[in-house]
């Protein structure tokens, strides 16, 4: 049986926008070898047995040659705000990596990456795991306060970045960007997308024909299928974003074309 169930130490949890953390936790050679862009991780929330519910959380990047796996969050509930006091040193309850991540096939090389709010932190991942293509990436926050890790997609894409008040870079949103550089430089091979719903909707009518791929941001119980708390329409069907996503082709998402 695939063991995908660890207790991990923690490295570092610490503040890196407003109401915005990155968690740094050891990881296993199982966990690397699993491991692909887009997955998640379910932690149980230390000293909380009133909670009984894990937190899922996306994968932010994983350092391979370290054997660590960081992981961005923003303080939204209790039981985020109790994640935010672990501190260096401390143990966690982990399951990862869950779900369905993006993968990305030899012919697709010009790659965008889209992301909104906390829904950019899965993206970053997809440069550790194929440095080999030519990136753009679209990020949008809310404002200057907001902005977390923009420097490190210039690392490696070329990078928008939009804040909705004009706070930061551009004002407006990074779909709007999306549609200008659709314009001036032609499609790309690929989109992959995160971020909240109302954000794919708009992305859905700017990719058009472009092959697009998003990761769904749902509420979750289990994570691993057994209490259908995360279902969506996808195709027709009712799936369990937790177990047959979170990411799914855009044009299957049925309630993006409602």
């Amino acid at each position: 049986m695939i063991k995908k169930h660890f207790t991990e130490q923690v490295l570092a949890n610490d503040l890196i926008a407003q109401n915005t953390y990155l968690m740094k936790l050891t990881c296993t050679e199982d966990f690397l070898r699993l491991y692909r862009p887009g997955q998640f991780a379910h932690i149980e929330i230390p000293n909380a047995k009133e909670l009984l519910l894990r937190r899922p959380i996306s994968i932010n990047y994983v350092d391979f040659g370290k054997k660590e796996v960081h992981l961005a969050y923003n303080t939204v509930g209790k039981g985020t705000k109790l994640l935010s006091l672990v501190r260096a040193g401390d143990t966690l309850d982990v399951l990862m990596p869950l779900g369905n991540g993006f993968q990305l096939a030899d012919n697709m090389k010009k790659v965008w990456l889209v992301g909104g709010g906390i829904g950019i932190a899965p993206l970053k991942s997809l440069y550790c795991k194929y440095p080999d293509r030519e990136y753009t990436a679209f990020l949008g926050y809310r404002n200057r306060e907001y902005v977390y890790e923009a420097h490190d997609f210039e690392l490696f894409a070329k990078t928008h970045i939009t804040t909705d008040d004009g706070s930061y870079c551009t004002r407006g949103f990074c779909t709007d960007v999306l549609r200008a550089e659709l314009e001036e430089s032609g499609p790309p091979d690929v989109i992959l997308a995160c971020g909240p719903h109302v954000f794919f909707k708009s992305l859905a009518k700017a990719a058009g024909d472009i092959p697009t791929f998003v990761s769904l941001e749902q509420h979750m119980g289990c994570g691993t299928g057994g209490c259908a708390t995360c279902v969506c329409k996808v195709g027709g069907q009712y799936k369990k974003v937790c177990l047959q996503g979170p990411v799914f082709d855009i044009r299957e998402v049925d309630s993006l074309y409602d």
